[in-house]
């Protein structure tokens, strides 16, 4: 939709910074805790596609000069995760759900405040919830029960995001109409 619209509607971009952070965090964590790499490698394209859209967020923002800070950031972000302790990681990875739970909620509200979820769509909401149904299920294969609680909270926030989706369906699709005729 980003793409599509050539605009970010109302896309959270601190929720694209939080998750830029955390799935770098989650990736580094299975990475160095040496989990299969079925595990971390759906994490790792996960991270790629959250950086990929927050750029373009960003660029599409007009801000196109903080693409390249977020470039730097990503690189020093994946040096100190690389050289610290895996110790220190997982408290990193112990603070950031909070914040998490702070992001997912405000986006539960600002869906239901408008009557909408924006420009998110539903084959993507529906794909991701899936994704981590998936990730849900490998990691309690895995026996990583250190990162189920994470996942089960993703999963029932993804579904809610689903659910809210097939509530708020029409008046997503008059917003879309109306940011596609804005921008003809």
């Amino acid at each position: 939709a980003v793409v599509s619209t050539q605009s970010t509607g109302d896309l959270n971009l601190k929720m694209f910074t939080v998750l830029d952070v955390a799935t770098s965090i989650i990736s580094a964590v299975c990475i160095k805790s040496g989990l299969d790499y079925s595990n971390w490698l759906e994490l790792l394209i996960t991270n790629i596609q959250v950086f990929t859209c927050h750029c373009l967020a960003r660029y599409y923002l007009g801000e196109s000069s903080k693409v390249l800070g977020l470039f730097v950031f990503k690189a020093i972000l994946i040096t100190g995760l690389v050289l610290l302790p895996l110790e220190t990681v997982k408290v990193g990875l112990s603070l950031l759900i909070p914040v998490i739970i702070y992001n997912k909620t405000d986006m539960v509200y600002q869906h239901h405040r408008h009557h909408s979820t924006g420009q998110l769509s539903g084959t993507t909401l529906f794909l991701q919830w899936a994704q981590i149904t998936g990730r849900l299920f490998t990691t309690y294969m895995a026996e990583a029960s250190g990162f189920l609680p994470v996942m089960a909270m993703n999963w029932i926030f993804q579904a809610v995001f689903v659910f809210q989706f097939f509530i708020f369906r029409e008046s997503t699709k008059r917003l879309e109409g109306k940011l596609r005729r804005f921008h003809e």
